[in-house]
């Protein structure tokens, strides 16, 4: 039997943003660690709105072989207000204090020996079969962060990638890197993480995840599997934002969100015996409830609650107690456990950010949430609310949470 026990949320950052009050700022989080064993945050600091086309710019570093195209508004819109993609945030006392935002275009932070790994949100094509990216990393746990160059990820030419131009400037986008937690080191000291790609056939589009593993310290990767083929599957356009985690058993569970299913949105999860080059075909989570996309309820924020984008951004994290942890959103942002360690029930169900709230003028989050351990039977969630308001803080504004949890079996 589990007993829970949650801390009051710590605030890690509000923003009013220079937008009104329904394009928020500070969101889509993300929690993660550094090698001096310090909590990292990640949160976006733009709004939940389409970036400008050629808002990543080719930028030639030091030393590279391939221009990597980075987000870089300014050059092409220059009253673009936002000239950086994300914050982090480290805490050094166990969430109970923060730093203030340090502006960076990393994500998913990861202890690597010495270092700390962070990844871009994209990877560019280079030719059939290879995609090159940066990783940030950091030698101080997070409190700095350099561009490390020439990350080549390598896949067959015939993997059917349609390679858009998005928001880029004179390349095309071949790989997505999801909010997830996905970049892990595994047992036997190499890299791995998902990425997602979409695939096109006349008018019709999916997504679907592709498995990579570096054995070089995260300079090149090589393509593992395809966890959910590449065909289109039934009933929905495929699977985005996988996360990924090994359990007390040496498994790998990722569970992802699926886009646009019908009639339901669901949560569905996949699992790999053999170090992720084999998976069983997705499932619904179990004990994780479907959501019904018809259902209406008080809208403020649209940009966060529509109703075509529910049941989004799972992300895993796995006690050393042997508890592994769900969080997953909209509407409403939850958490929800496996006691035994192997994802096959998912159980006491807690709403963090409720679908109705009794506080503050705007209850929505942007569901795009981050879990980590940080010790054997605690868990960090990091999440949002939009334009939070409370007797504390009474100025509404989007505002980073850091909540600190208990799980112990008894």
């Amino acid at each position: 039997m589990l007993h829970l026990e949650f801390d009051e949320p710590v605030v890690i950052a509000r923003a009013a943003g220079p937008l009104g009050p329904q394009e928020a700022t500070h969101h889509y989080c993300n929690a993660g660690g550094g090698a001096d064993g310090s909590i990292i945050a990640h949160m976006t600091v733009h709004p939940d709105r389409a970036r400008p086309a050629g808002s990543r710019v080719p930028v030639q570093l030091p030393g590279a072989a391939h221009p990597s195209y980075l987000f870089r508004p300014h050059e092409n819109h220059p009253d673009y207000p936002w000239p950086h993609e994300y914050a982090c945030s480290r805490s050094t006392d166990g969430g109970v204090t923060w730093s203030p935002p340090l502006p960076t275009e990393g994500h998913n932070a990861v202890p690597f020996g010495d270092l700390t790994l962070a990844q871009y949100h994209h990877a560019w094509l280079v030719e059939p079969g290879l995609a090159v990216t940066c990783l940030l990393v950091s030698a101080d746990g997070g409190r700095s962060w350099r561009e490390r160059p020439d990350v080549l990820f390598r896949y067959p030419a015939d993997l059917p990638i349609c390679c858009p131009e998005d928001d880029v400037s004179g390349a095309r986008t071949a790989l997505n890197f999801e909010n997830c937690n996905t970049l892990q080191v595994a047992p036997d000291g190499s890299l791995i993480t998902f990425a997602t790609a979409v695939r096109r056939e006349e008018d019709v589009v999916w997504w679907f995840p592709v498995l990579f593993r570096s054995t070089d310290g995260g300079f090149h990767f090589d393509y593992v599997s395809l966890p959910c083929g590449s065909d289109k599957p039934e009933n929905s356009h495929g699977y985005t934002e996988p996360a990924l985690a090994r359990l007390p058993n040496g498994d790998l569970l990722a569970v992802s969100r699926v886009e646009y299913h019908e009639p339901l949105r669901v949560m569905m999860q996949f699992r790999s015996t053999d170090d992720g080059r084999t998976w069983t075909p997705p499932e619904i989570c179990p004990g994780v409830p479907p959501v019904y996309p018809v259902r209406r309820i008080p809208v403020v924020n649209t940009g966060k609650t529509h109703l075509n984008a529910v049941a989004v951004s799972p992300d895993l994290a796995v006690l050393p107690n042997g508890v592994v942890v769900l969080t997953y959103g909209r509407p409403g942002q939850y958490v929800t456990f496996s006691e035994d360690g192997t994802g096959a029930e998912w159980q006491d169900r807690i709403a963090v950010v409720p679908e109705h709230s009794l506080f503050g003028v705007n209850h929505a989050s942007s569901a795009m949430a981050g879990v980590t351990a940080i010790s054997d039977d605690e868990v960090m969630l990091i999440y949002d609310v939009c334009n939070y308001q409370s007797e504390m803080l009474p100025n509404p504004a989007n505002t980073v949470f850091a909540l600190r949890a208990r799980v112990e079996v008894r």
